[in-house]
């Protein structure tokens, strides 16, 4: 858990690069200038300026691909934070609840001056730690997560519109991917559990993304076993066991084909 339970942060900070993540805590940012790649659980999608993003607790991220202007102010919290204020408690579930069916990232446009004021506001804040300065950013938070909610309303419109049946396939697909990673290997078991062939799902999810479906499956096995190694202490073999790997030895072919490193180099050299 953070040591306080709210924190500001301005360039990329806690946001690592490349290694993947869990934090137990909410991040709320802003992208001032520069791009990035990342990952938020099964969404892969790029940061560009004047977007508001959150990475809720528990979910695995990685950053990659930063350029070298790359700025972001960020806010780190949790929920029992915002739960000293004087709200119901379905209010601030209802401002924190993410839609899982699209990437967690929303363009503020003409709104972006705005919520970057508000962002200065709360490093003020805490940089003065004057008379009432956790009730005042409390405050500026939950105005901070209604902009939020609101670009989340705005973007979602557009999204409906352009969605069709290849972009929902491919998003059950991924959503699937995510659930079932470490014990389904096959195309046909994700087609079978979607009501198509194996054939359909692979050309689909390659129209829609550009890689193969092999390949997503592939790439959220790494993305776990990245952080295994990373952030546990658990031996190879359990990692391999616990990824569905019927032996170390191939779990670790599997790991150095990707990154050229085997998983004993990768968590030294991390």
């Amino acid at each position: 858990m953070i040591e306080f339970e709210v924190k500001y942060h301005e360039g990329h900070g806690n946001l690592r690069i490349a290694t993947p993540v869990k934090n137990d805590y909410y991040t709320v940012f802003i992208c001032y200038r520069g791009t990035a790649s990342i990952i938020v659980g099964f969404h892969k999608f790029e940061l560009t300026p004047n977007v508001i993003a959150i990475i809720p607790p528990d979910v695995i991220f990685s950053l990659s691909n930063l350029t070298d202007d790359f700025d972001v102010r960020q806010i780190l919290f949790v929920k029992s934070f915002l739960q000293k204020m004087f709200l119901k408690e379905d209010i601030i579930d209802e401002l924190l609840l993410l839609n899982s069916n699209y990437p967690p990232i929303y363009q503020l446009n003409e709104r972006f001056p705005i919520v970057a004021d508000r962002f200065t506001a709360v490093k003020r804040e805490i940089a003065l730690q004057s008379a009432y300065h956790l009730d005042l950013t409390r405050l500026i938070l939950l105005e901070i997560l209604y902009e939020y909610n609101r670009a989340c309303e705005y973007c979602l419109l557009g999204f409906e519109k352009n969605m069709n049946r290849n972009y929902q396939l491919t998003y059950e697909f991924k959503r699937l991917v995510d659930q079932y990673f470490a014990q389904w290997n096959s195309i046909g078991q994700y087609a079978s559990e979607l009501h198509v062939s194996a054939k359909h799902l692979t050309e689909v999810v390659k129209e829609e993304t550009g890689h193969t479906a092999l390949q997503l499956i592939h790439e959220r096995l790494l993305l776990e076993s990245q952080y295994l190694l990373k952030h546990t202490t658990i031996s190879v073999k359990e990692c391999a066991s616990l990824l569905g790997f019927e032996t170390a030895s191939y779990f670790s072919r599997f790991f150095k084909s990707h990154t050229t490193l085997s998983p004993n180099e990768y968590r030294k050299k991390m």
